[in-house]
């Protein structure tokens, strides 16, 4: 009989391409994806995934038992997450998914109060850039500064996050006030990845500054912070990571940037789990505390 472990890390492979997403998607090394998926083949006597230059990519077999795996991991998370939704407890572990400097920054600090009231419970916070599937149970709890468009997902809007620019004020010194209603020319950029530019304050900023040269590009919060501040160009940055930070100008552009909504989502299936509920609980009243920091009014 073929193992579950060794089907669900062929799915992972054949979703994610390579070992090293896979693993951490499942939460194992790299080392164990490999294994499961040559014992896979050689209990099965087929190849379901072929090794390419460009990554793994699914066999004439493994096409033919794609669906049938998925529809295995359905049932088999179907019935996981209705366990989880009987299970009284007020401990245990939640996995709790964000991107990484809010999580850092804003919810860490939040979930504190959590361990205070119950020690019990466990979090797990996971920063990617990724969206999770919670119906896959990749986490319990996802809080995102985007809508969630996943089925069976329980969606609360708990917040707004404002942006702002910003520049230091050596690299102003050097070149000057931007003229931002003229697309910035003569100015450098500091901005987000291409794969995530199509984010609202991304392509307001490409839009505004559309004169300027982009000169460094991250997917990470606290990298773009840390090149705005030091003097490589203009950034747009959440107010509650740049406010506070010494050696940054906030800039005035000729309309303010948009605000992006901040949404929790938890599977319907698990939303009454007391410590799913209790994290739930702490994560809307502390961001409903921190709205001065995360949307100030200025």
């Amino acid at each position: 009989m073929l193992d579950w472990d060794d089907l669900r890390s062929f799915l992972a492979i054949a979703r994610h391409g390579n070992l090293s997403a896979a693993a951490r998607a499942l939460k194992v090394t790299q080392t164990t994806m490999g294994r499961r998926l040559q014992a896979l083949h050689d209990r099965s006597g087929a190849r379901l995934l072929q090794k390419t230059p460009g990554g793994f990519v699914l066999t004439p077999a493994g096409e033919r038992v794609l669906g049938a795996v998925e529809r295995m991991e359905a049932e088999a998370l179907a019935v996981e997450r209705a366990i989880t939704g009987e299970d009284v407890r007020l401990e245990g572990r939640v996995r709790v998914a964000t991107v990484e400097a809010f999580g850092a920054r804003i919810l860490t600090p939040i979930l504190a109060a959590l361990h205070a009231r119950h020690p019990g419970i466990v979090v797990e916070l996971d920063t990617d850039t990724r969206s999770v599937s919670l119906s896959r149970r990749e986490a319990d709890v996802a809080v995102r500064v985007a809508e969630f468009h996943q089925h069976d997902v329980v969606v609360r809007r708990a917040g707004e996050m404002a942006f702002a620019l910003y520049a230091a004020p050596a690299y102003l010194a050097l070149r000057g006030l931007p003229d931002l209603t003229a697309g910035a020319p003569g100015h450098a950029l500091v901005t987000l990845q291409e794969d995530l530019i199509g984010m609202p304050e991304g392509r307001w900023f490409s839009t505004l500054a559309h004169d300027a040269q982009t000169v460094f590009l991250a997917n990470s919060r606290d990298a773009q912070l840390r090149a705005t501040q030091a003097g490589m160009g203009i950034g747009c940055l959440p107010r509650y990571l740049a406010d506070a930070e010494p050696g940054l100008e906030r800039l005035a552009p000729p309309e303010p940037a948009p605000s992006r909504g901040i949404w929790i989502g938890v599977h319907a299936d698990t939303r009454h789990t007391p410590r799913i509920r209790a994290v739930l609980e702490v994560l809307n009243e502390g961001l409903r505390a921190a709205a001065p920091v995360l949307a100030p009014q200025d």
